[in-house]
């Protein structure tokens, strides 16, 4: 996206994106429902944005209209999910909102759920089963193209790069780092480019993604001329790498999430850019979707999202890329209640700070 569109006020936005969901406004009068319960089976709490943004916008869509949300999370854990989400439906919910640990899974947990007559909305990561009723997400491999894209502008699409992927069968790290291939393969093919190290790490864990890009740097004689990650967590592993090696800064280094530590990397030069997702947005949407499968209303998607032979009703979401241009922007539409501007400053030197952004200390 345009830097000119970032500059969309969160009214505006949020005002825009109310005619995605439905064709009309939904109503918000409480009306009576079978059990008065809509459920979300979150996969982990360990990511800031799940708890900042898409848990407290989605249960103040749902309470607005008239439901208590169930929120629950799995600690990345697809055993614990399945868990969560049987006890979900034994205690009643008139909807179940999911984020799959792992999407083929998750594919039983929507059988379940249908057993039980219960819409499932699949969230942030996708679920190949015909019966969701609705996704709601950003599209991921749009953000995997977007970094990749964000890598031939800055540094040029040559040399040697690491490529550090999240939980192995999860539909986001899948796509985001499909994303990074189309854009890479052609250069790849022509021998400009070679992926030294491709690994997927269970739970996203940085300390993984650490060890890959130290692994990547030996076999390589500290020649690398980047690291995609899928996500802040994993980038962070990467840098802490390249610190080790005196190459912070010096290389390419793309995350997912906009984190307040991925701000301050991004403000020390160390981090070139996160892709964030208006995740309160995220979470009105589907906290609005699943108020209106409650009350048994008919829901009309704007797009269609295919993963292998299943096609589902897609409800897409804005997503950009933080760079050290637009950050001021960022930190005035998401600190403190998301990222910690304060912190992300702490003890930078104002010398080194892009403009309008020592404001936010």
């Amino acid at each position: 996206m345009t830097i000119s569109s970032f500059h969309l006020d969160r009214r505006t936005f949020l005002s825009t994106v109310a005619t995605v969901v439905a064709a009309s406004a939904l109503p918000r009068q409480v009306v009576a429902a079978k059990t008065g319960r809509i459920g979300f089976a979150m996969g982990t709490y360990m990511v800031p944005r799940y708890k900042n943004l898409d848990k407290p916008n989605f249960e103040e869509a749902v309470r607005a209209g008239g439901y208590d949300p169930v929120v629950v999370q799995a600690n990345d854990n697809v055993d614990q999910q399945l868990q969560d989400v049987q006890n979900l439906l034994s205690q009643g919910v008139d909807v179940l909102v999911i984020i799959p640990v792992v999407s083929n899974t998750a594919v039983s947990m929507v059988r379940l759920a249908k057993r039980d007559g219960v819409p499932v909305i699949a969230y942030n990561t996708a679920i190949p089963s015909g019966d969701v009723a609705a996704f709601v997400s950003r599209d991921n491999r749009s953000v995997g193209r977007q970094a990749a894209q964000a890598a031939a502008d800055t540094v040029g699409l040559e040399g040697k790069w690491v490529i550090a992927s999240g939980q192995a069968g999860n539909a986001v790290a899948d796509e985001v780092t499909a994303g990074y291939f189309e854009v890479l393969q052609p250069q790849i093919d022509a021998g400009a480019v070679e992926i030294v190290s491709h690994e997927y790490h269970a739970s996203w864990d940085p300390e993984e993604a650490r060890q890959q890009t130290e692994d990547a740097l030996t076999a390589s004689g500290d020649d690398i001329k980047g690291v995609f990650a899928n996500n802040d967590g994993m980038a962070g592993g990467a840098i802490a790498a390249l610190e080790r090696q005196g190459l912070a800064g010096k290389v390419f280094v793309s995350g997912q999430d906009a984190t307040t530590e991925a701000c301050r990397y991004i403000l020390e030069g160390k981090m070139t850019l996160s892709s964030f997702t208006r995740f309160d947005v995220m979470g009105q949407i589907a906290g609005d979707l699943a108020v209106k499968l409650a009350r048994g209303e008919a829901i009309s998607a704007p797009m269609q999202y295919t993963m292998g032979d299943v096609t589902v009703p897609l409800y897409p979401v804005e997503d950009f890329n933080v760079t050290r241009d637009n950050i001021a922007d960022y930190f005035a539409q998401y600190s403190p209640g998301y990222v910690d501007a304060s912190a992300a400053l702490n003890g930078l030197s104002d010398d080194i700070l892009p403009e309008g952004v020592a404001q936010y200390r």
